[in-house]
């Protein structure tokens, strides 16, 4: 239930809407390459109060205890996808900036040589963090809090939206293929970026 003298947010299931970064032959080739495949998945609903940055935990609880959200919004469990099929007991809402709007937000790769000027992903000898081997000095960059240069992105700018979902296709799944060149992950995560927006 939202607060006394909060709205109650409603929620409907936009079922048919896509998502084309998703959906070209091209990406799905590089989501296949970067276990990622049959790991993603991307829905939409509506709501029908207006809604203030203020009000988020009243929304996000209302949004968990709806009935199309729970008879339809879906998770992964185990290899499987399933609906969440139960209303949640606790809700925590945490916002997450989209204010970077520019692919440019990723220059500092290159003028940094994490990127060499030819567009290739520096490399460096074998590291291992968590499940990660890393080999490069971007994976570096994303997962090491001591490397040189992991202060490239301050800790907000980590909290983009727009370097979450970079953060994410540059490590991929399980059994992920790395490219060894930058492109694919800026030119993904702009599409994907764009469709989510």
């Amino acid at each position: 239930m939202s607060g006394d003298n909060g709205p109650k947010y409603t929620f409907q299931f936009l079922d048919g809407r896509k998502f084309p970064s998703f959906d070209t032959k091209e990406n799905k080739e590089f989501f296949l390459k970067w276990s990622m495949k049959g790991r993603l998945c991307v829905q939409m609903f509506s709501f029908d109060q207006p809604f203030q940055p203020y009000q988020k935990d009243d929304f996000a609880k209302n949004f968990m205890k709806d009935p199309n959200v729970i008879s339809n919004l879906r998770m992964i469990s185990g290899d499987k996808w399933t609906v969440v099929g139960i209303p949640a007991t606790s809700v925590t809402a945490e916002p997450v900036p989209c204010s970077v709007l520019s692919m440019t937000f990723f220059d500092r790769l290159t003028e940094n040589n994490v990127v060499r000027e030819s567009g290739h992903i520096s490399k460096c000898f074998d590291e291992f963090c968590g499940e990660f081997t890393i080999s490069d000095e971007l994976r570096k960059m994303l997962l090491i809090d001591d490397s040189d240069n992991y202060c490239l992105y301050s800790d907000s700018e980590r909290d983009e939206f727009l370097f979450r979902i970079f953060f994410h296709i540059c490590l991929g799944g399980r059994f992920n293929q790395y490219e060894d060149e930058i492109q694919p992950y800026l030119d993904v995560t702009k599409q994907v970026y764009k469709d989510l927006i």
